[in-house]
């Protein structure tokens, strides 16, 4: 039951941050890439961070070690960061669909690139990642509503999937 909660969960992040895709869509470039002048930065900014915490975790979790991030040159427009944050969704369900509720609940040991250990427990992995998330997919939704954007309701208990 615990994987099942996490899989909706993951997917449900994944449906938001296409919502708010979609209406960053609607925006022009320079909409898109202006910095509020507070936080993490502009609506690229923001995508970005959440597409390289993303993927950082999962490999991390995936392969017991941090991987190297990604070229922001790499993922400079909507479009790549778009692409990134698919595939990053396809990916936590992978991950998520071979675990157990036993692993989900026991501990894990990651390295990170510095070669520093570090010990978690999965779930708070998990559920790290699925607020941080949460906390970008609101700013983001602010930055959209105040360009005329609204996501309309994003909260979880909206989601159908």
């Amino acid at each position: 039951m615990i994987k099942e909660q996490y899989q909706t969960l993951y997917a449900y992040g994944s449906h938001t941050v296409q919502t708010l895709l979609d209406k960053a869509a609607l925006l022009d470039d320079g909409a898109y890439h202006v910095h509020p002048g507070y936080g993490h930065g502009s609506l690229h900014d923001l995508f970005y961070h959440l597409f390289v915490t993303l993927r950082g975790w999962r490999i991390a979790l995936e392969t017991g070690t941090q991987p190297a991030r990604p070229k922001p040159s790499d993922f400079a427009g909507l479009q790549a960061v778009s692409v990134g944050l698919a595939e990053e969704g396809d990916g936590w369900q992978r991950l998520l669909a071979g675990l157990s509720d036993e692993q989900i609940a026991g501990p894990i040991v990651l390295m990170r690139a510095s070669g520093e250990r570090s010990d978690f427990i999965y779930w708070r992995v998990l559920q790290h990642l699925v607020l941080h998330s949460m906390q970008h997919h609101t700013e983001i939704a602010k930055l959209l509503t105040d360009k005329g954007q609204s996501p309309g309701d994003i909260d979880f208990l909206f989601y159908n999937g």
